[in-house]
């Protein structure tokens, strides 16, 4: 019982607002997204939305006022990437992958102590780009033909999130976020017939998509004391 008693009652503790409110004393955070893991939009007539573990690849911006902090966040991704689609004919694509999202928003602690939960929402623009080969294959599992494709999304995003941060010391925050992100955007696809026919297809539209973002792990600097 001692041992189940102990952890719930340093948690407790540390929970508490017997701490220096860390967030306030400070004008601005700058952070480093260390890790995530994420969602992608879906690409062509991929069967599943793929999902990319990625290494510091976006930074934020946060402008603390009170209980409430305004962000400006941005993430990139430039990454080889192959998936099957359309298992009728299975069509096995391949190629680079170039995304990019800006967001800004508002993050609400719900206290100040050194172990702070707090929720977040983000609005902004996402770029989407894959150029790549789509070899089409057979049920006899031979390649009967193949495409140069390009598919292009960008758009606009909403994202609402739930995240705790760690605060060793005043001045660094340890955070990890999870959500999911909201999409509606433009497409635009093309593919090239790489045959002596090098036929064009083009097609055009709109698509909605909900994009999970399980997690992401970064590192917050606070600075500008107000004191």
């Amino acid at each position: 019982m001692k041992q189940i008693l102990l952890p719930c009652c340093l948690f407790m503790f540390l929970s508490t607002n017997t701490f220096s409110q860390v967030n306030p004393k400070y004008n601005f955070t700058i952070g480093l997204i260390g890790f995530s893991y994420l969602q992608l939009p879906q690409i062509a007539d991929q069967d599943q939305q793929k999902y990319l573990t990625n290494y510091f690849s976006g930074a934020l911006l946060k402008l603390n006022d009170h209980q409430i902090s305004y962000r400006l966040s941005g993430n990139f991704i430039h990454n080889n990437i192959n998936f099957q689609s359309d298992c009728t004919n299975c069509n096995l694509d391949n190629g680079r992958i170039t995304d990019y999202n800006i967001s800004i928003g508002f993050e609400k602690n719900l206290n100040y102590a050194r172990i702070q939960p707090y929720f977040a929402f983000d609005a902004g623009y996402r770029y989407n780009r894959f150029s790549g080969i789509q070899n089409s294959i057979n049920l006899q599992r031979k390649i009967y033909a193949t495409d140069a494709l390009e598919t292009i999304k960008d758009g606009f995003t909403a994202a609402p999130a739930f995240g705790i941060k760690i605060n060793p010391i005043d001045e660094i925050s340890i955070f990890a976020e999870g959500g999911f992100q909201y999409c509606i955007s433009y497409l635009h696809t093309q593919t090239i017939s790489q045959d002596l026919s090098a036929t064009l297809t083009q097609t055009t539209g709109h698509k909605q998509e909900i994009l999970f973002k399980p997690i992401t792990i970064g590192i917050q600097f606070h600075l500008g004391n107000k004191d």
